[in-house]
């Protein structure tokens, strides 16, 4: 007859765990953090990186709501040129290096214009337009 000991010993006493197996899955949960730490870290960058365009897309549904007066509405686009380009002043002789000159000129003279000269009945317009204009140039910076 069988020892009973013997044939129950493995389920009363159950074997170790290997240590292979414990080490394997720390490596699997720290490779799984680095990557949850690598993705909150590329999606802070990319909203980071978006951060100006969003500005310029509110400026223009403020001007195509009428939300505001325009001279505040194209201060804050002064505003967003000058942070965007890194300029002391928006002027027509500081260009910034990736946008055309002449254009730069244009848009600096009617968005001066639209800041500090008498209100016009179509200035909410001129100012979207102002806003397109900067949105293109900000895809090619």
């Amino acid at each position: 007859m069988a020892d009973p000991r013997t044939e129950l010993a493995d389920i009363i006493v159950p074997a170790a765990p290997e240590l292979a197996a414990a080490g394997s899955s720390l490596l699997v949960w720290g490779a799984a953090g680095l990557a949850v730490a690598a993705g909150i870290a590329i999606a802070a960058w990319l909203w980071q990186r978006r951060r100006p365009a969003r500005a310029l897309r509110r400026i223009a549904s403020a001007a195509a709501l009428r939300r505001d007066c325009v001279p505040g509405l194209a201060a804050r686009l002064d505003a967003w040129a000058r942070a965007r380009y890194d300029l002391s002043r928006v002027e027509a002789t500081l260009c910034p290096p990736s946008v055309n000159p002449a254009a730069w000129a244009d848009w600096t003279s009617r968005l001066l214009q639209l800041r500090f000269a008498p209100p016009q009945p179509d200035g909410y317009a001129e100012l979207a337009a102002l806003c397109e204009t900067a949105r293109a140039w900000q895809r090619h910076v």
